[in-house]
C-alpha cells in the first residue's frame, strides 16, 4: 500500500510562512499553485518560502495547474438570479452581460452545440438546456436557476468543442513556470494523448523538466484513458468536473477504475474535489468525507489533494492534521481487515 502524500492547494488561508512550515510538519508534501485564480505577487512570495524551508531540509514540491480550455462566464457587473423556464442567450460576443444576454469567452465555432444539449454552470449548480444556436448565441431554457457570478465555468458535456492543444494563457504562465522551476505541471481538460505531446514539445523547447499529471475531467478523457495514462507522469481523478461531465453516481466507480489504471502503468495517482469540504467553513469534516478520504487510501492513491480546505478554508492546519491522521490509521489497520 502506497505511503499516501497530502497536496495542499496555496491561497490566502496558507499565504504566511508560519502556515506553510506547519501544514509541511503535518503531512503535506506538495503545494498547488491553481493558475485559474493567479496572483503571481502572492506566487512569488510563497515560492520563496517553500525555498527557504528547502534549503531547511523540507521536501516540498510545487504543481502548477494550469487553466487549461476552460469556458467562463464574463462581464457581469453585479451577482444575479435567473429562474427556472427563464429563456436566455448565451453569446461570444464581448458584451456587457444582462439578465437576458449572457456573454461567455468560447470564441471558436458554436456548430457542436445542438439542441437539448445540457449546459452547467458553477460546478452545475446551474443547469440550462440548448433550444437553438446560431452563429454567435445559443438560445437556452432554465431547467435548474441560481445566482450567476462572473468568471464561472461552463460545461457543455455533450459537445465535442474545438480547442487548441496549448492555449494563449497557459504559454504564458509557462513563462513563470520555467522561470520558477516547478516539479510538476497540471493539464486541465485533457481530453487525448495529443494534449500531453503538445505540451511535452513547448516544454522541451523551453528546456522545462516539469513533469507533467493530466486532470481526467470529461468524457472524452476517460475514453481515452489508456493513451493519456501512457503519456503522463501522474493522472489525477478531478471528480468536479468528471462529476458534470458524467453522472455524479458514477464517479466513485471511475475514480477506482482510474486509480487501477495509473497503478498498471506505474503511474502516480491524485484524487482531488471536495475531500473536506465541509472545513471550508466547520472545524471538522463530516463522517462521510472521512470514509471518502480512507476510501481513496485503500484504493491505494498515490495522493490526497485539498482545494479550497486549504485555500480559502477557515481550518486548513486542522484539515491537514485530521486527514493525516485518517491516512495512518487506515494504513495501519486495513491489511488486518483484508
Amino acid at each position: 500500500m502506497n505511503n499516501v502524500n497530502i497536496i495542499a492547494t496555496y491561497g490566502p488561508s496558507i499565504s504566511d510562512y508560519n502556515m506553510i512550515r506547519d501544514i509541511s510538519d503535518n503531512g503535506v508534501g506538495m503545494i498547488r499553485f491553481n493558475f485559474s485564480h493567479a496572483d503571481l505577487n502572492l506566487f512569488d512570495r510563497a515560492l520563496g518560502y517553500i525555498k527557504d524551508l528547502k534549503k531547511k531540509g523540507y521536501k516540498i514540491e510545487t504543481i502548477a495547474d494550469l487553466k487549461g480550455n476552460r469556458i467562463r462566464i464574463r462581464n457581469i457587473e453585479k451577482p444575479f438570479d435567473i429562474k427556472n423556464n427563464d429563456i436566455i442567450n448565451l453569446t461570444k460576443e464581448n458584451i456587457r452581460t444582462t439578465e437576458k444576454n449572457i456573454s461567455f469567452d468560447y470564441k471558436y465555432e458554436l456548430k457542436p452545440i445542438k439542441k437539448g444539449h445540457k449546459i452547467f454552470i458553477d460546478d452545475g449548480n446551474i443547469e440550462l438546456e440548448v433550444l437553438s444556436v446560431s452563429e454567435d448565441y445559443i438560445k437556452a431554457i432554465v431547467k435548474r436557476g441560481g445566482v450567476l457570478k462572473n468568471n464561472k465555468g461552463i460545461n457543455i458535456p455533450d459537445s465535442n468543442l474545438y480547442f487548441p492543444y496549448v492555449n494563449e494563457d497557459d504559454l504564458n504562465d509557462i513563462e513563470y513556470i520555467s522561470e520558477n522551476r516547478f516539479d510538476y505541471i497540471a493539464l486541465s481538460f485533457v481530453r487525448t494523448h495529443r494534449d500531453i505531446i503538445e505540451m511535452k514539445k513547448v516544454l522541451n523547447q523551453k528546456k522545462i523538466t516539469s513533469r507533467i499529471i493530466s486532470k481526467i475531467e470529461n468524457r472524452q478523457a476517460l475514453r481515452n484513458i489508456s493513451s493519456i495514462t501512457k503519456h503522463s507522469d501522474g493522472i489525477m481523478v478531478a471528480r468536479g468536473d468528471l462529476g458534470i461531465s458524467i453522472p455524479l453516481y458514477m464517479v466513485p466507480v471511475m475514480q477506482k477504475k482510474l486509480i487501477v489504471e495509473a497503478k498498471k502503468y506505474k503511474k502516480f495517482s491524485i484524487v482531488a474535489t471536495q475531500i473536506f469540504e465541509s472545513m471550508v467553513e466547520n472545524y471538522r469534516p463530516t463522517r462521510a468525507e472521512i470514509s471518502d478520504m480512507a476510501n481513496a487510501v485503500i484504493d491505494d492513491a498515490n495522493c490526497v489533494m485539498f482545494s479550497a480546505e486549504t485555500a480559502v478554508g477557515k481550518y486548513p492546519l486542522e484539515a491537514v492534521k485530521i486527514a493525516k491522521k485518517t491516512i495512518d490509521y487506515t494504513r495501519r489497520h486495513i491489511q488486518k481487515i483484508k
